[in-house]
This record gives C-alpha cells, sequence and structure tokens, in this order.
C-alpha cells in the first residue's frame, strides 16, 4: 500500500487530495476502529492497571531517551520537533500490524492486552503529543487558555472523542443500532489501507532536513531500545502476567505507526522526516520483531 501511494504520487495522484484523504483517516476510518475495538471488549478485560503502568513506563523511559539525545547529541532545539522526534520513538504501529502480530503469536487470549495498549497508545500518546503541540503553540496562561488546550487536543480529538464512546457503550451494554454498525464496519477497514496509501503519497526518499545517523538513531530507539524498555519496566515493577508482557513488549517493538505521520501533517511539522522514520523503521522491524519474537517465544 506504501508502495502504491508512492507510484500513484508520481503518476496519476493529485497531492492536493492527500490532506483531505489524511482527514478522512483521522476523523472517520481510525475512530470507527477505536470504537469498535473498545466497545467490543468488557471492561474487566482491558484493565490490568500494574501493566499498563508497567507499559507507560516504558514509554515515558524511551520518550525521555530521545528527547535526551535529540536535544544533546543531534543540538535539536525547537519544541515541536522534539515532541515529534518523541513520539517516533515511542509510538508503535498498534492498530495496523499489532493485532495480526499479537493474534498470530498468542491467540484470543491476547485480545484484551492487545485492544487495551491499542487505547492506551492512542489516547495518550497520540493525545498527549498534540495536547504538547497545542500548548507549545498556545501565547497565553491561566485557565482559559489551559481549557482551550484540552479542547483543541482532546476534546475534540476523534481518536479520544471514539475510545470514550466505545468504553461507554461496551460498560453499559448499550446495543448498537444495526445500520450505525454497518456504517462502522465499512469505515473501520479503511483505516489500514488509506493511511498506509496516504503515507506513500506523502514519502521523500530524496534528502531531508533529518541526518541519516538521526535516521538509524530513531530507527534503533524504536525497533531496539522501546521494547527493551517496556521489558525492564514489566521486571522492575514485578509484573508477571505473561501474556500481557509478550503483548507489550511485542507491541513496543513494532515500526513507528502512520498515525504519527497524520499527527505531523495535521500540525505542519516534522512530516517529511516522519514518513521517512515510518517506512524505513517498518521496512528494518521486518528483521527486528522477527527476532524479538524469537526471543520471547
Amino acid at each position: 500500500m506504501i508502495s502504491l501511494g508512492y507510484i500513484a504520487k508520481r503518476t496519476v495522484f493529485d497531492t492536493k487530495m492527500l490532506p483531505g484523504l489524511n482527514q478522512f483517516v483521522y476523523f472517520f476510518a481510525v475512530p470507527a476502529l477505536l470504537f469498535n475495538a473498545s466497545s467490543k471488549e468488557s471492561i474487566s478485560n482491558l484493565l490490568n492497571i500494574p501493566a499498563l503502568l508497567a507499559f507507560m513506563s516504558g514509554v515515558v523511559l524511551t520518550g525521555l531517551l530521545a528527547f535526551v539525545v535529540s536535544r544533546f547529541v543531534f543540538r535539536e532545539t525547537q519544541a515541536e520537533q522534539l515532541v515529534m522526534r518523541g513520539l517516533n520513538g515511542v509510538f508503535s504501529n498498534y492498530a495496523y500490524m499489532g493485532i495480526p502480530l499479537t493474534f498470530a503469536v498468542l491467540g484470543e487470549t491476547a485480545y484484551g492486552a492487545t485492544v487495551s495498549i491499542i487505547l492506551a497508545g492512542n489516547i495518550f500518546l497520540i493525545g498527549g503529543a498534540q495536547m504538547l503541540l497545542e500548548t507549545i503553540r498556545q501565547k497565553e496562561v491561566g485557565i482559559k487558555p489551559l481549557l482551550q488546550i484540552l479542547d483543541r487536543s482532546l476534546l475534540r480529538n476523534p481518536i479520544f472523542i471514539s475510545t470514550v464512546l466505545g468504553l461507554t457503550v461496551s460498560a453499559n451494554n448499550i446495543a448498537i443500532p444495526s445500520a450505525v454498525a454497518s456504517v462502522l464496519d465499512m469505515l473501520a477497514p479503511a483505516a489500514v489501507p488509506v493511511a498506509l496509501f496516504c503515507l506513500g503519497a506523502s514519502l521523500q526518499l530524496t534528502r531531508t532536513a533529518i541526518r541519516y545517523s538521526e535516521l538509524g538513531w530513531m530507527i534503533l530507539l524504536k525497533l531496539c531500545v522501546h521494547p527493551l524498555m517496556t521489558w525492564l519496566a514489566f521486571l522492575m515493577l514485578g509484573v508477571d502476567d505473561s501474556v500481557w508482557l509478550v503483548t507489550a513488549v511485542l507491541l513496543s517493538a513494532l515500526p513507528t505507526g502512520a498515525l504519527a505521520h497524520v499527527v505531523a501533517l495535521k500540525y505542519d511539522t516534522f512530516e517529511k522526516e516522519t514518513s521517512q522514520i515510518v517506512v524505513f523503521s517498518t521496512v528494518v522491524s521486518l528483521l527486528s520483531v522477527t527476532l524479538w519474537m524469537s526471543w520471547l517465544g
């Protein structure tokens, strides 16, 4: 799909359509995917607080390392650029690669852990990154500006809204009208191909502002350091649930998710660099994820 997007851009695709397709992914397809995932799983299976805390600890440790290296080794000083580098280092391709991978390795026992981590990743990582970007762009300080930041980054965030609605439906056993369910079932599968097509259409294989050394570092950080930090966090916090451990490490070992590129496009920052990190980390992950699976299995 990435290759098709890249070829289409060079032949028949008008790149002026790219923002519209990305908006379709961001406002319709991905929310439908997350709503379906959260509404069809019981709350008790989704909430494993110690395991989620260990997973988020791995995210925090990796994010801090991304910030330190970007700031002091690669000398990046712009706050928005640092936020996007952190997001590239910790946000995995959860929904697009995570679900088939964990199901293939662990079967249905991993469903609750997989969906829970996907939801946490989208709410806290995508939502958190947008909140930081909105905060950086906010000129004023005080309660009103803070509410405006929350409004733009969360309360109007379709990913956050769809997840909350899905959890509400699950918690209260609300029946979804068949017509609505049919529309959601048609929209949700579009998230994967359209997002990857858009990624390919925006891909720049020519040299960008990011150095090759930093590109290599970001790929190493995402594919090796992040899962290692997740594994260490589970050990340090004494979380011994093997299904959650393997699921969390495998999901952390996945390449940078295409949704990071959607955020980059939305805020017009680190966009070309993000597309390269997503693509090249995906290619390298064919080997690295296999090695992680062998080691864990």
